[in-house]
């Protein structure tokens, strides 16, 4: 039987013991089988990878500001053996550089940053490729990768100082080097078309002899990848020269898009630069030049080759090295983009062989002109697109832009497609029938959220961020007499949650409930009704009165994830439980999956939070849920939702509610004289 003082202690302790947060030690540096931190008297904090996992650094009471005289803190993050460490600066002020000679400045107070490690350490010998000082929008870079499984950031301030600087905020992530390809999640699910390659690893045949050339070549089951710099996303190395060679096939054309392109910056023409990119359209370096690059950063650039070939050069010279290029490339097949368009033209229609669709033109001109549309939450925040008539051979593509916080939600209230398969209400194999394509965006990566085609319906759908793209396609057959399709679309700020919840427009998907507004009510997963958008975080804040405590029970759950780790590595989406307000509770275990109930979760006291997070991969229905508030019982005992496994959560440094020291010597003093008592009595 647990007494209720019993349970009081426990519950005190909870909120005495601080959650784990950057605490640089002198004895986490004994690991080191070098002695580069005894002369410096180092400090050390560690940050271990538990598999492809992510977290947040900051310097010493941030946001506050750091002391002077730090001579040597050192942020040693280390992978698994097949990981490399990516960190990535949210916040930095540091102090700036200073001349110490009108043509050279100098950094008093830094942060080094050592990225080429085989192992967690560094000696007097390991140069630093990185010192950062002064503030985030100076930093030249923002984002840094190791080569191998380790990094580690050492950080000095001036003991003479006098300025006061917050430091710096980060978050890191294990990611997996060389990953082989696969598809589905981590166990027995499987979602045709998502397969990935290594993260940073070129898809072609490298070349024989040489370092960073390939030719890649389109096949039945290889028409798109990616293709990188040398060292990618690591700086590239002097005087490399790489060219990458693409051959399609004789009625392919190839499309290349430039994610991220980083070189140095020069003031001078591209003539007299060493560092620099060529495009080619065709075979070699004697077809018509499509593009060059030298100077600066790009991003998100698209080319097109008008034939089956296309030709890159990238060379740097001896005194320069930089971030290079991410690029991904396809290859398409020309009967979709228009004969021998690279891409489709203005009105968006494709000739057929049987002429249906320049007919089609000729006799109804005023109907192609919404085929293609760029739709943007500027000119309307709703509206529908539709096919303005149905012929063979069509392409209509719909761009779609918000702005600020909005998600763009698409609801299909027609759809009438073609279908040669089978059953058209219940359409198995859509690419090679009129079917109509959904894409999302994550960090400007298009990610397809759908193929559909024939009579169903698909579900509500949502985008990931500011951009969606809808793509009609229709075959080169014979049409019934189909009438298309219509969708509905909404640029929509409250990310399509359901409730009686009150939106806090200070953050991204947050919403309060209040018992003083609505003791008894409801709230849902974003974009309910439909599927749940890829890369989403939800917040769902309760607040009751004193004496209240609230209760949330979910008779619709459907959130994809492996029971019961809900995790990271099982690629999971989940709904957290937490009493406090910027940290995970320990106690309260992670939901997901399908279920078709779970236990009532109950909160501690009148504050409460409940979070949802999808990742990139997968989807589902989601879930709504019902809240009431009600008064607290005389027992303050709660019993929390019993876990199936053991819940390893990592705190993200955040403090929890501070309690009354006399109450809890008291409480502790009551529960020791309890026990003594009880002893006593039993012997």
């Amino acid at each position: 039987m647990v007494y209720w003082y019993e349970s009081l202690f426990l519950y005190t302790v909870s909120f005495l013991v601080q959650t784990q947060g950057i605490d640089p030690s002198r004895e986490a540096c004994l690991n080191f089988e070098s002695e580069y931190h005894q002369p410096k008297a180092c400090e050390c904090v560690t940050f271990q990878s538990y598999g492809l996992s992510t977290g947040q650094f900051h310097s010493p009471d941030y946001p506050k500001a750091y002391g002077s005289g730090i001579n040597c803190i050192l942020f040693n993050f280390v992978g698994d053996v097949n990981e490399i460490v990516e960190i990535k600066f949210l916040a930095m002020d540091l102090k700036g550089p200073v001349h110490v000679r009108p043509d050279k400045e100098e950094c008093r107070d830094w942060l080094r940053i050592y990225k080429n490690l085989d192992r967690g350490e560094i000696n007097e010998n390991v140069k630093h490729q990185d010192e950062l000082c002064g503030n985030l929008s100076n930093l030249k870079e923002k984002v840094f990768y190791s080569s191998g499984r380790a990094l580690i950031m050492e950080f000095h301030t001036d003991p003479d100082s006098r300025e006061k600087h917050t430091g710096f905020k980060g978050v890191f992530t294990f990611l997996e080097k060389n990953r082989k390809d696969r598809c589905g999640s981590s166990f027995d699910r499987h979602v045709p078309g998502r397969c990935s390659t290594g993260i940073f690893k070129t898809v072609g045949i490298l070349r024989y002899g040489t370092q960073c050339s390939y030719d890649i070549q389109s096949g039945n089951n290889h028409t798109k990848g990616k293709f990188f710099s040398p060292r990618y996303p690591q700086r590239y190395p002097k005087s490399s020269d790489c060219v990458y060679m693409f051959m399609g096939h004789d009625n392919e054309h190839v499309k290349v898009l430039f994610k991220l392109i980083q070189l140095p910056k020069h003031s001078s023409g591209c003539d007299e630069n060493g560092d620099i990119i060529r495009v080619y359209d065709g075979r070699d370096k004697s077809s018509p030049m499509l593009k060059t690059f030298c100077d600066n950063t790009h991003n998100q650039v698209e080319l097109y080759s008008t034939g089956p070939y296309m030709y890159i050069e990238f060379h740097s010279d001896r005194h320069h090295e930089a971030q290079g290029f991410a690029a991904d490339y396809e290859f398409l097949d020309k009967r979709w983009e228009g004969g021998s368009s690279p891409v489709p033209s203005d009105n968006g229609m494709s000739e057929s062989p049987d002429g249906d669709s320049s007919a089609m033109i000729r006799k109804f001109p005023y109907l192609i002109l919404k085929c293609n549309e760029s739709i943007s939450s500027k000119d309307k925040k709703n509206g529908t697109i539709k096919n303005q008539f149905y012929s063979s051979g069509i392409i209509c593509q719909y761009d779609f832009k918000a702005e600020g916080q909005e998600r763009i939600q698409l609801k299909f209230t027609s759809m009438d497609l073609f279908y040669s398969a089978g059953d058209p209400n219940d359409p198995f194999e859509c690419p090679s029938q009129d079917s109509i394509t959904v894409y999302t965006y994550k960090d400007g990566e298009e990610q397809e959220l759908g193929q559909f085609c024939g009579k169903k319906h698909p579900q509500q759908l949502m985008s990931s961020g500011q951009r969606m793209r809808v793509l009609f396609k229709s075959m080169d057959n014979q049409k019934d007499s189909n009438s298309g399709f219509r969708i509905e679309y909404n640029f929509r700020t409250d990310f399509g949650v359901q409730g009686n919840g009150v939106q806090d427009n200070r953050e991204v998907c947050t919403f309060m409930f209040r018992s003083t507004l609505h003791t008894t009510g409801y709230f849902t997963s974003p974009n309910y009704g439909g599927q749940y958008p890829r890369n989403t975080e939800c917040t769902y804040i309760f607040t009751g009165r004193l004496n209240e405590v609230v209760e949330i029970e979910f008779p619709e759950f459907d959130v994809d994830g492996i029971i019961p780790r809900c995790d990271n590595p099982t690629d999971s989406d989940y709904v957290a439980f937490s009493n406090f307000l910027n940290t995970e509770d320990r106690q309260m275990r992670r939901y997901c999956g399908n279920r078709p109930s779970y236990p009532t979760v109950t909160s501690d006291a009148a504050f409460f939070r409940v979070t949802f997070r999808s990742n990139s991969k997968f989807d589902a229905n989601g879930f709504r849920g019902r809240y009431k508030f009600k008064r607290k019982e005389e027992t303050p005992y709660v019993t929390a939702p019993p876990s199936e496994t053991p819940q390893h959560v990592r705190s993200n440094g955040g403090s929890r509610p501070q309690v009354d020291i006399t109450v809890s010597i008291a409480t502790i003093i009551f529960f020791c004289k309890s026990v003594i008592d009880h002893l006593l009595n039993v012997f």
